[in-house]
């Protein structure tokens, strides 16, 4: 047999039925929590392993409102595409993982408590507002404090306050299923008449996403400028890591235009005056 046949060594898995359980559980060395087994199927570790199956805690619901749209952590990326009272933004993120095979598997807990650097959804939901709900923690966390702690906490739900909101996602690849080189996101109350409740996102695919806050101060309560302006305004803030797929040159660049990009898609015109 290959040395590769049997890479992830699954010793044992446990179903708890409630947090308390689940919590404990996961104490033991060598355990993990498994939603949809996206990534721990496709890890390269060979130690011995004990997954903890979250299929009977019931977090895969999805509970729409007006001020609240409270997501299950074990919802996945296709229930997330196919619900019409999921912001559009979120839903174009999770569509952007090409296979529907691959959006059936993923879940919302899973890509958060991944931080994976190239995650689309991760960037909308820190310009959202998203908030993160934990087993055993009575006040749930901002997403982006959350995505800075490395804890491996039981991840409840993710609720998005105000999903009313516009917002756009967009991404730099190669192809649908290619790994990504940069996102930018973005969400406001308004663009017009004036921008108002202004969060901007990017992520060079390499760190954590960041806000940009600086460019967030100048636009905010402001007409929307003419895209030039938009763009040298967004130039000097980020400056992200190179990688295997773009230079720092390119990707900032990139960003510049996503910006600018993202504000015109909000006001659902092609250019600025």
């Amino acid at each position: 047999m290959p040395s590769w046949y049997n890479l992830l060594m699954v010793t044992e898995i446990l179903r708890p039925a409630t947090f308390q359980e689940a919590l404990k559980a996961r104490g033991t060395p060598g355990s993990a929590f498994l939603g949809g087994g996206t990534w721990l199927n496709a890890s390269l570790s060979a130690k011995p392993l004990i997954l903890i199956s979250l299929e009977k805690l019931g977090l895969d619901s999805i509970e729409p409102g007006e001020k609240r749209c409270v997501i299950g952590a074990t919802a996945s990326f296709q229930k997330i595409v196919d619900h019409p009272a999921v912001p559009d933004a979120l839903r174009e993120a999770a569509s952007l993982t090409g296979s529907r095979t691959l959006r059936n598997m993923t879940t919302l807990g899973g890509e958060v408590a991944l931080r994976s650097p190239d995650s689309a959804v991760i960037p909308v939901l820190v310009a959202m507002g998203a908030e993160v709900s934990i087993a055993g923690k009575k006040e749930s966390i901002p997403i982006q404090n959350f995505i800075s702690d490395k804890d491996g906490d039981l991840i409840v739900s993710v609720a998005i306050p105000d999903p009313g909101r516009l917002g756009v996602v967009l991404v730099v690849s190669r192809t649908s299923h290619s790994p990504r080189g940069l996102v930018v996101a973005a969400s406001a109350s308004s663009i017009e008449p004036r921008i108002t409740n202004l969060r901007l996102v990017a992520a060079d695919c390499v760190r954590p996403a960041t806000r940009l806050s600086k460019l967030e101060w100048r636009l905010e309560g402001r007409t929307l400028p003419p895209r030039s302006e938009i763009e040298e305004e967004a130039g000097g803030e980020f400056s992200p890591q190179p990688d295997i797929h773009a230079s720092s040159t390119y990707k900032r660049y990139m960003t510049r235009v996503l910006v600018a990009d993202a504000l015109l898609q909000m006001s659902g015109r092609k250019s600025a005056p």
